[in-house]
């Protein structure tokens, strides 16, 4: 996947997607594998704004029974089936645990009943899923004992009587999942390209012809045609959409929520945490207030998310020290035992989530799990122009899913179905995961040790041969690890700008290879990156610490 803005050009696609997110990914996915030519720009590097600051979790839909939503509990055990089939390189089983109290609504017997009839609901979804190991434990109830032997730090709390475990699918790295989508858009023949944003439509009769971007890394201007437009541009979907003069959706944006996210060092271990906070839920069904997670992933803790209704300009949205302060006493104030403080915090992100007239308020916000397909030449906007807004990974294959299903018809290829459901990622043809690391590791056993091996195996699944090579064919010690806290070698940076498009240091350290999503990796960490980039893509020294100082920037926290 090369970065290649002219092979744009001389060229009529069925359809252009309009931004790199989760659910753009998808939606190229889906588009290619029904046979569409295809077309993606996204104005700043894939997944780089909502997609990256998620919990990482594709979530069975438990949180709605409390809604009394059963069809989206369905659906999303569906999905997250899909995400194990299709990734299970990105994806693993972690248990959460739901400490459980005396009284009916935070007791035992209420949330087994609730546990039961949620598993009842969703049952035979994976039995696809030839991985026994990528097929969903079953839930169980633990004593007060053996809760406190697993997170000993809810032994503060006196009024503890148990805890419910059950699991839910986790990402390994929500980028890379997003990257992995457009991977397999671009083996199916799609054309994609990051630093591309759209400036115009091109009209014709009052039916859309295509678009005009910008190329922001040179300037060129260039127009892409096609049939179909689609908007994915999430947040920014109503802004662009005025300013194309396509229309609005059937539920207007009214207002967003800021979810930010911190990494901190490892409160639990195995066991994530559902913890009850002060805040309203919201829910039909309430037991005490909206839930924070303290979630296991990568020798940290993920913790989150706060949520605070946000007015700026969408552009200026990230965390501040007065989110993270916010978060750390939901935390403490939950978890006694705790005792995290900012020193904790190596990292903090924050997204921005869509608000419609119909959401509840932004303060309370966790996602209803709706989301809306409009076909604006329907409702008295421009033809041939589809927008779609969601704001969940969890269920971004589906809404991809109907989007093309309604852009066939127009199209007049109804007789296509999605095999988006069953057609493994690139990286992602793995039928036993733990068969497949361990023969990874005994092949390349002579150049790397295990635990490097493993990570690559998270990271890039049936690619890491490809990385590994990378490595091997080079004197630059690239098959060294890039920093001592962290498993990334050098041989992903060039991976990244060779065959994953990334031309910005950003790109490599947040959204390819993860290196600074724990946190600043340090100085030195930083240089080499830039140095193997600087040799693939011919920097200078001037260039290289410009994109030094950029990527340092990334890590400062303002105030408010």
């Amino acid at each position: 996947m090369q970065r290649k803005p002219t092979a744009f050009q001389d060229t009529t696609f069925d359809v252009v997607v309009v931004g790199g997110g989760i659910t753009g990914a998808c939606l190229a996915h889906d588009a290619t594998l029904r046979g569409l030519s295809v077309a993606l720009v996204e104005r700043q590097d894939f997944g780089s704004a909502t997609s990256a600051a998620s919990s990482k979790l594709i979530h069975g839909g438990i949180r709605y029974l409390q809604q009394s939503r059963l069809d989206k509990v369905r659906e999303s055990a569906h999905e997250r089936a899909c995400f194990q089939r299709i990734a299970p390189h990105l994806t693993r089983w972690v248990p959460f645990v739901i400490p459980t109290e005396s009284g009916f609504l935070r007791g035992r017997r209420f949330l087994g009943c609730g546990t039961w009839f949620y598993e009842m609901l969703t049952r035979g979804h994976d039995g696809n899923i030839s991985d026994p190991a990528k097929r969903v434990p079953p839930s169980s109830f633990i004593s007060k004992e053996q809760l406190f032997g697993l997170v000993p730090k809810l032994a503060a709390q006196a009024d503890i009587t148990g805890g419910q475990v059950f699991y839910e699918s986790h990402m390994h790295s929500s980028e890379r999942m997003t990257l992995a989508f457009l991977k397999s858009a671009v083996r199916g023949g799609a054309i994609v390209a990051n630093y591309l944003a759209v400036e115009t439509l091109l009209k014709r009769h009052g039916r859309v012809e295509g678009v005009t971007v910008s190329d922001t890394l040179t300037g060129d201007q260039f127009d892409i045609r096609s049939r179909i437009v689609i908007n994915a541009t999430g947040p920014w979907l109503s802004e662009l959409n005025a300013q194309l003069g396509i229309g609005e959706l059937r539920k207007p944006i009214s207002g967003f929520s800021k979810g930010v996210h911190i990494v901190t060092r490892q409160i639990v271990d195995k066991y994530a945490l559902a913890l009850t906070t002060d805040h309203l839920s919201g829910s039909l069904i309430d037991r005490g207030g909206r839930h924070l997670f303290v979630i296991p992933w990568r020798g940290h803790s993920l913790v989150g998310a706060s949520n605070r209704p946000f007015r700026a300009e969408l552009d200026s949205v990230g965390p501040t020290e007065v989110d993270i302060a916010g978060l750390l006493s939901d935390l403490n104030s939950a978890l006694p035992g705790a005792g995290v403080t900012r020193s904790d915090v190596s990292y903090a992100f924050a997204g921005l989530y869509p608000l419609t007239v119909h959401d509840i308020r932004p303060d309370l916000y966790q996602g209803s799990g709706d989301y809306q397909i409009i076909e604006h030449g329907r409702v008295g906007g421009v033809d041939g122009v589809v927008s779609v807004l969601g704001a969940k990974y969890t269920t971004a294959r589906r809404l991809a899913e109907r989007a093309i299903s309604l852009v066939c018809q127009r199209l007049n290829r109804s007789n296509t179905l999605s095999r988006s459901n069953e057609v493994a990622l690139v990286g992602g043809g793995i039928s036993d995961l733990v068969e497949f690391t361990n023969e990874s590791v005994h092949r390349h056993a002579k150049v790397l040790g295990r635990s490097s091996v493993e990570h690559l195996v998270c990271q890039y699944g049936t690619e890491v041969d490809d990385v590994v090579s990378l490595g091997t064919d080079s004197d630059q010690g690239l098959l060294t690890s890039l920093s001592k806290q962290r498993s990334t070698v050098g041989a992903e940076v060039r991976f990244a700008v060779e065959r994953e498009m990334a031309v910005k240091l950003s790109d490599v350290v947040f959204r390819r290879t993860g290196l600074g999503t724990l946190g600043d990796p340090g100085d030195e960490c930083l240089r080499r990156c830039a140095e193997i980039m600087g040799r693939c893509l011919g920097w200078s020294e001037a260039k290289m610490n410009a994109e030094l100082q950029h990527a340092k920037t990334l890590f400062i926290i303002r105030e408010s």
